[in-house]
């Protein structure tokens, strides 16, 4: 299985839409499971104001690309997200009732393993 598809399968089992990405994303990021679910939590539900999907993939490429620093690779993928969605903010997305958050998080996992 790959990266998005365990991302969807994480969100459509017991994950928030933070912890289905991050998860499943966490080997790319040099995580084990329990501390990429501990650091997504915090995230879900779009608590820190942008989607909690695209909040742990940042979190993905700020854990990848320490050293090399990830802003730019940050910037490329709000820029994809955006694009696919037409916003970052969790409660923007919900208003829109365009997509669910299934499909964010489909959409933040996509962009993400692109990146990478």
């Amino acid at each position: 299985m790959d990266y998005i598809e365990q991302a969807v399968e994480n969100m459509k089992g017991a994950y928030s839409c933070s912890e289905a990405v991050l998860c499943a994303f966490a080997n790319a990021a040099g995580l084990d499971e329990t501390t990429a679910k501990k650091m997504a939590a915090p995230y879900s539900g779009g608590r820190k104001i942008k989607c909690g999907a695209l909040c742990a993939a940042e979190l993905v490429l700020e854990e990848k690309f320490l050293s090399e620093g990830s802003s730019g690779f940050i910037a490329e993928l709000e820029r994809g997200f955006f694009e696919r969605q037409g916003s970052l903010n969790c409660r923007e997305l919900r208003s829109m009732g365009k997509m669910t958050c299934l499909e964010r998080v489909r959409d933040a996992a996509v962009v993400l393993n692109d990146l990478l």
